[in-house]
């Protein structure tokens, strides 16, 4: 790996860091209806304004061990996550798309997984105005990537939306719209990979699920949100949805 290389993974590390730090304000202000843009950062329990050398990605909340500096209240460490995983999933799409459109293409949609899955985690919803503009992106970005094949962004957009709509009318108390909704935007986004991508999601929400029960955390007939676990395998299918396709229908052959 080259000096330059190298050089270019610090840059996507502290871009995702300072972008991360953003869809914190998002996480915290979208669900409660207030603007992500005014006013400047402050803390909730004192309404005291962040200074800017108490608002750096991860050093901060480091150096003030998850505290406010006026009022010691605790600082979620959710702020820290998000900050750290969306640091992290910068550097992974320049991994393994370089300097291309696609990367920027699985920035926007890393991030807008990001958003919803912490909001879904502490409000249970997932919102319209996240996922239905960034399901437009999405298939504008599928359909300049491979303009000959334009319809198939559309075509597993609204076969994820179907296949997972219908999931719901089964069982509304254990799929919610929301999940429906983004289901939409996983389909404008990762196309064919869609399909990995639901699969693994409900192989991981099954798993956690069965797992709170052993524990005796949990219940049939407890809900959780689910958002996070489609989340989750949208971005698996995203660095290795092909590969996974490939592997699977391998044995068909």
């Amino acid at each position: 790996m080259g000096i330059k290389e190298v050089i270019l993974y610090i840059i996507f590390f502290i871009a995702g860091l300072a972008v991360g730090s953003f869809l914190g304000v998002v996480v915290y202000r979208l669900p409660r209806k207030l603007s992500i843009v005014r006013p400047p950062s402050f803390c909730p329990e004192c309404n005291k304004k962040i200074p800017f050398y108490d608002n750096i990605p991860l050093l901060s909340y480091i150096i003030l061990k998850g505290r406010c500096r006026y009022c010691k209240s605790k600082i979620p460490l959710s702020v820290f996550l998000i900050e750290l995983i969306t640091g992290i999933l910068f550097v992974l799409n320049f991994m393994f798309f370089g300097l291309t459109i696609k990367t920027t293409a699985g920035i926007i949609f890393s991030c807008a997984l990001i958003a919803v899955s912490f909001i879904d985690i502490e409000f249970r919803i997932i919102p319209n105005v996240i996922v239905f503009p960034l399901t437009l992106v999405g298939l504008a970005f599928s359909i300049f990537l491979d303009p000959s094949e334009w319809w198939m962004p559309l075509a597993f957009s609204a076969g994820a939306f179907l296949f997972m709509l219908i999931v719901h009318l089964i069982s509304p108390k254990g799929m919610g719209m929301g999940d429906v909704k983004l289901s939409l935007m996983a389909g404008a986004y990762l196309v064919r990979s869609v399909i990995p991508a639901l699969f693994i999601g409900f192989l991981a929400g099954s798993i956690y699920g069965v797992s709170l029960i052993i524990a005796k955390k949990g219940s049939l007939k407890q809900t959780m949100p689910f958002g996070p676990f489609i989340s989750f395998g949208c971005i698996i299918s995203l660095f290795w949805g092909n590969n996974i396709l490939k592997w699977y229908l391998s044995f068909l052959n």
